[in-house]
């Protein structure tokens, strides 16, 4: 590697060897979005989150900046060029949870998350290849954080208040 390699910013498939693509790139980043926005969901869950506290806005304004990190990670995937097919697994599987996440009403989206999760096998790449073989995790990691994300209260349906139903009720 030269001086000039250092400096010159590279594409961004530029030297991705067959296993990483700038979907599976973008896809990790997707995960670990996923993952904090779960983390700053649930400080917020009914049974745990205290209204009055001192900390409550400052975790509601993260779990607010981790949806949007989320957002933005999930568009990310889903405007990149495809090279191979397991990218367009992957950014299908984008799709569906950028889709479910913008569902108002609440039964809708139980149900929709319900059938993805259902049918999560028909996203499921084959072969032993390495690659396959990663991406079969990477697929595991994600089905297991949406469901993780659609049982916390704000995500999975009415709570015990009984507000939820097609969005929040509204106050009197």
């Amino acid at each position: 590697m030269t001086k000039s390699d250092r400096i010159t910013p590279r594409r961004p498939n530029e030297g991705i060897t067959v296993a990483q693509t700038a979907v599976s790139y973008g896809f990790a980043e997707l995960l670990r979005s996923l993952d904090a926005c779960i983390a700053a969901e649930r400080p917020l869950q009914r049974g745990v989150a205290d209204i009055f506290a001192a900390n409550f806005d400052t975790a509601l304004t993260e779990a607010e900046q981790a949806r949007d990190a989320l957002f933005a990670s999930l568009t990310a995937v889903i405007e990149l060029p495809e090279d191979l097919p397991t990218d367009r697994v992957l950014r299908l599987m984008a799709m569906a949870l950028k889709s479910l996440l913008s569902i108002e009403c609440d039964e809708d989206r139980v149900y929709l998350a319900d059938t993805l999760m259902q049918h999560a096998q028909l996203f499921e790449v084959r072969g032993s290849h390495p690659t396959m073989r990663t991406v079969r995790r990477v697929q595991q990691h994600f089905f297991r954080s949406c469901a993780v994300l659609m049982s916390m209260d704000d995500f999975g349906g009415p709570g015990p208040d009984g507000d939820g139903a097609c969005g929040p009720a509204l106050a009197a």
